[in-house]
């Protein structure tokens, strides 16, 4: 058994999918070319526990925007460890942070923070519901584990499921259908602006905003992904939609424990008349690396670089499929591009895209195609390479 292999089976004894978050969970269909573990990255490589080496485009799910162990957040966090990270009272890391957000986020009139993305989602129905004095709320997409985010979820309350609506992606007909029928009923509409892969035109956030407005309801976007992504604004910026609240993590510290969520003073200013508040929201060594990685985006050209070398990416990977004798389509936009092998009988078509995933593991490229600032064209035209050669393997295992 390699190392991973040992690590894995001794976690899965101790630890519930054997690791602490959903997403890595390790895939039994990937097998042992994906690894279970991961001991250390720099910029945009990582190495798992036997040594081996990968390009890594899943950027620990997303939060890493500028490379791993990125030097100017890492000493900025090292210089406030020495301050040290909560107190008795407020840090004053907590205005310098909230006035960097004010000046990038179209919507962030004010500004709280919080530690993961379902924090900030939560607290942002919560205010929804408190200012509308509605209960019912509609989602679109993935917005952390909360019980009035999941549903469908064994373990949540009927009750609770009763309260939540839950629209298709980029169905606007769908969506229209909803607030004719219960519109006066509905606190918010809490979407992800930006369903990765999806439409890129903008147009459901638009009917999203003037729906939500028609009807008195609030506009929530989840940004939790495309926050400090898409744009430095993220995407109310990229789209021109301003929503009344938004939730932003991720990114926004490049992989350091922390959230906010924001918005219009005359919804955030409601949280002078209910509870919202936990111990660890204000932890100033996290909110040190959100200063810095603002401070950077603002900066340095990083969505110019990670754009282009996403674009170089598609461009890239589609001229290696046809190398290699199939249908690769890109789809999507530069800062997370997304892959697909296309054909006409669709049972070969799954079978393909998934013998390739688990043959770019095996070259040496974590997949899931998020781009960080660390990916220089040298890494990209690797990747490219190391596509191709998983295509020729992929087409000789399903063949």
């Amino acid at each position: 058994m390699t190392k991973n292999d040992k690590y894995l089976a001794a976690a899965r004894e101790r630890i519930p999918w054997g690791t602490q978050t959903g997403a890595k969970r390790h895939s039994a269909e990937m097998g042992t070319a994906m690894p279970a573990f991961i001991e250390r990255a720099k910029g945009c490589r990582m190495w798992d526990l036997d040594g081996r080496e990968y390009i890594d485009y899943r950027c620990a799910l997303g939060p890493i925007i500028l490379g791993y162990c990125y030097e100017e957040v890492d000493q900025a966090v090292r210089a406030q460890m020495a301050k040290g990270s909560i107190f008795s009272m407020a840090s004053p890391i907590e205005l310098e942070v909230a006035d960097l957000i004010h000046d990038m986020v179209p919507c962030a009139e004010m500004v709280w923070f919080m530690k993961t993305g379902a924090d900030a989602n939560m607290c942002d129905v919560r205010i929804a519901r408190a200012v509308t004095g509605r209960e019912r709320i509609v989602i679109r997409g993935y917005h952390g584990y909360h019980d009035w985010f999941m549903p469908a979820q064994h373990g949540v309350p009927q009750a609770v499921r009763e309260l939540v609506d839950a629209v298709p992606d980029n169905d606007v007909e769908a969506l229209r259908r909803l607030f004719r029928e219960k519109g006066e009923r509905i606190a918010a509409l809490l979407m992800e602006p930006y369903g990765w892969g999806a439409d890129t035109s903008g147009e459901f956030a638009r009917e999203a905003r003037r729906l939500t407005s028609e009807y008195g309801a609030l506009l929530i976007f989840d940004e939790v992904l495309t926050g400090f992504r898409l744009a430095k604004g993220g995407a109310q910026e990229y789209f021109g939609v301003v929503p009344d609240l938004a939730s932003f993590a991720k990114a926004m510290a490049n992989g350091y424990p922390v959230s906010a969520y924001c918005g219009k003073r005359q919804y955030m200013s409601k949280l002078d008349e209910i509870t919202l508040t936990t111990t660890y929201a204000g932890d100033a060594i996290s909110l040190a690396a959100a200063k810095a990685t603002l401070k950077i985006l603002r900066r340095e050209p990083v969505h110019k670089q990670i754009w282009a070398m996403g674009e170089r990416l598609m461009k890239g990977m589609e001229q290696a499929g046809k190398r290699a004798g199939v249908n690769l389509k890109a789809t999507g936009v530069g800062v997370a591009p997304r892959f697909a092998i296309a054909d006409e009988n669709a049972e070969r078509a799954a079978k393909l895209n998934t013998a390739w995933r688990r043959a770019l593991f095996a070259h040496g490229v974590f997949p899931h195609w998020f781009v960080s600032y660390s990916h220089q064209a040298a890494d990209i035209d690797e990747t490219v390479e190391k596509g191709y050669l998983a295509l020729k393997d992929a087409l000789h295992a399903v063949s």
